[in-house]
């Protein structure tokens, strides 16, 4: 059943509320298929610090007040997408995506990118019926909260997007 939301781009007052959807999601969809000590890693005060760089890039789905999903752009990329649990299956993670898309071209990208976790697999569906490629795994960067290289297997998503014209 779809959910009244307003998508709009991220505001200061939103930080805790986002800090804390995007670790509860994060975990529920990577806890299973990134290495123990990387999901140990991904504590609220992680979220929190990496949060601080995607704010100006981010769009939130809020229902009432409350938010339940964050969606950030960084270049040509949608760089996170999550939906509160409760949320899914309502059509909102498509909705976020589809605005997402269309911010990134109000900046000119054509040619966007996400990444979807090896093992993800909920994730891999919902990009391939969204009309995303998979372009294919490689060994892709992931965040560590002190900044040592560490890498997973990753899915490159490919679409090519259209003029909003």
């Amino acid at each position: 059943m779809p959910i009244a939301t307003a998508l709009r781009p991220f505001r200061p007052d939103d930080r805790a509320a986002v800090v804390r959807l995007w670790h509860d999601a994060w975990h529920d969809g990577h806890g299973a298929v990134l290495p123990a000590h990387a999901v140990a890693e991904r504590t609220l005060e992680s979220f929190d610090l990496r949060l601080g760089p995607l704010e100006a890039g981010s769009l939130v789905a809020d229902h009432d007040g409350r938010i339940l999903g964050f969606a950030a752009i960084e270049g040509n990329e949608i760089d996170q997408l999550y939906v509160a649990t409760e949320a899914r299956g309502t059509g909102l993670a498509a909705e976020l995506l589809a605005a997402a898309e269309a911010e990134l071209v109000r900046r000119g990208v054509r040619d966007a990118e996400i990444q979807c976790s090896s093992g993800n697999d909920r994730a891999r569906r919902f990009y391939t019926r969204a009309g995303w490629r998979d372009s294919g795994v490689r060994q892709a960067p992931i965040w560590t909260p002190d900044g040592r290289r560490e890498t997973h297997p990753t899915h490159i998503f490919v679409k090519q997007l259209s003029s909003l014209d």
